[in-house]
């Protein structure tokens, strides 16, 4: 089995943090990226992929999912500070 497609728990930092789940029979792989706001509310995306899903594309979906993510919480904050996003 390949790299990408084992168990890696969610790690705790001030940013992005992501863990990778397989499913049981291993046929798929579920990627969680979580996020805080300001308040300590925690947002989250996921994806699954296929365990024949190119790497590059697994890659390309997750930083586009990252930035969603990203953005949304990022609206959240200014929308709390009160700042037109």
């Amino acid at each position: 089995m390949s790299r990408h497609f084992t168990r890696r728990a969610p790690k705790r930092n001030e940013g992005l943090s992501w863990g990778r789940f397989p499913t049981d029979d291993g046929s798929a792989v579920t990627y969680r990226l979580f996020r805080r706001d300001h308040t300590g509310r925690l947002h989250f995306e996921a994806r699954t992929f296929f365990t024949s899903a190119a790497p590059t594309y697994i890659a390309k979906v997750l930083r586009h999912a990252k930035r969603q993510l990203h953005d949304r919480v990022d609206t959240i904050d200014l929308q709390a500070l009160g700042v037109a996003a």
